[in-house]
């Protein structure tokens, strides 16, 4: 068996034993051969199994990768996955060195400073906005246009469908188009779903096609739904690029998705840039709302799960902190809870605890400023062949090399 092979092997069961613990795999897609498909790989094994495995995997790599971005990108997966079993395993880690462990990111609280900045953003954005005060102004504003229920399950079910081939024509006209290259596209299928702790997820399916499903139990109006909308159609973007690459070159890790791995804080990044890959105009005042009003929400969002994890305040200070300084709904805060508490409410350890700081931090830290050196020096084309025809690029650990040359 050589590396890549051991590779997706071992992300399999890895992603077996954490569905076993969590009910959540850390595998998030598969399009390569049946043999190494993760649900027949073996569901038996242990920790310490998993960990040898995955140190015998780390030397195998070390002989027989050459190519030093693959390296670099495929040592830190594992690196990643490593982590996600000590941390299912009970080892003790603490809520910092589990983000910085899987993400390879430092973990950051932000100031209360930084916070009441943000504030002030939102607050001049919204100055000619109806309402008494500002958290009245952010509720008018959340209700104009709002979509819940049924009639945002007759959304998804059918306007969405034609929504998401314009949107395929916009990636085709304004970056497919520039780069001088094209992905097969096969779709997206659009799903309404209950009682889940994301309002949103792309499901990849392989084949060129995804499954976008939308959490109708979370409140949308037009502007929010709209966003999320172009988010998860990068994913699934992204991931056609991946599946070509994986196709052409044969190199077999480039067929599984991880979870949990430095690999997310730029997936989250270019999803939550989208809009901006794609020249959104944000002259419509709503936008502009909407464009101040995210980085309050990540930031509060962010916080709250350090409080949470880290500080061991409660559920409900932690809602109450979300109210009072993210400018949230009380019912939106109770909703974000699931996505960021230490455990679910069956008792065992919520998979998606340490994820949060993956959209904020790969878009602010990693995606973003790239993407704007690149449009200073007329360098998008080259950005988007790098971002999307080397999916090596899409790590934290190889971002920095990848983009060297932009000076």
């Amino acid at each position: 068996m050589n590396a890549a092979e051991r590779f997706v092997k071992i992300c399999g069961e890895v992603g077996n034993f954490s569905e076993r613990l969590t009910g959540i795999s850390v595998v998030d897609a598969y399009f390569g051969p049946e043999d190494f498909h993760p649900k027949k790989q073996s569901k038996e094994k242990t920790a310490i199994d998993l960990v040898h495995d995955i140190h015998q995997t780390f030397d195998a790599l070390r002989d027989e990768i050459d190519d030093p971005l693959r390296l670099e990108y495929m040592m830190g997966e594992l690196h990643s996955l490593n982590v996600v079993v000590d941390w299912l395993d009970g080892k003790d880690l603490s809520y910092s060195d589990l983000v910085e462990g899987l993400f390879h990111i430092s973990m950051k609280k932000f100031s209360e400073h930084e916070i009441d900045k943000s504030i002030k953003l939102v607050t001049d954005a919204m100055s000619e906005f109806p309402g008494d005060d500002l958290r009245d102004k952010i509720r008018k504003y959340g209700n104009e246009g709002e979509i819940t229920g049924e009639a945002l399950q007759r959304l998804i079910e059918n306007e969405l469908q034609q929504r998401a081939l314009e949107i395929a024509q916009e990636f085709k006209n304004k970056i497919n188009s520039l780069m001088g290259a094209s992905v097969p596209d096969n779709g997206v299928r659009y799903e309404a779903v209950q009682n889940e702790p994301w309002s949103g997820y792309n499901w990849y399916q392989g084949e060129f096609k995804s499954l976008n499903q939308f959490n109708i139990d979370r409140k949308f109006n037009r502007d929010t739904l709209a966003a999320t909308i172009y988010h998860e159609y990068e994913h699934h973007v992204s991931n056609l690029w991946r599946e070509k690459a994986f196709l052409n070159s044969s190199n077999l890790e480039l067929s599984i998705v991880p979870l949990h791995t430095g690999r997310c804080v730029i997936s989250e990044g270019t999803a939550d840039t989208a809009k901006d890959f794609l020249q959104i105009s944000d002259d419509d005042p709503r936008i502009v709302v909407l464009n101040a009003i995210y980085p309050l929400r990540r930031m509060t969002g962010i916080n709250s799960a350090i409080l949470l994890n880290d500080e061991g305040i409660s559920v409900d200070e932690a809602v109450d902190y979300m109210v009072n300084r993210g400018y949230r709904t009380r019912e939106s805060a109770e909703a974000s809870i699931a996505f960021i508490s230490p455990t679910t409410k069956d008792g065992k350890i919520n998979f998606f605890a340490p994820y949060i700081f993956t959209y904020f931090i790969g878009r602010t830290n990693f995606v973003l400023p790239t993407f704007n050196k690149a449009v200073e020096q007329d360098e998008l084309v080259k950005f988007y062949q790098t971002l999307y025809l080397n999916p090596y690029t899409g790590s934290s650990v190889t971002w920095n090399k990848a983009y060297e040359w932009l000076s």
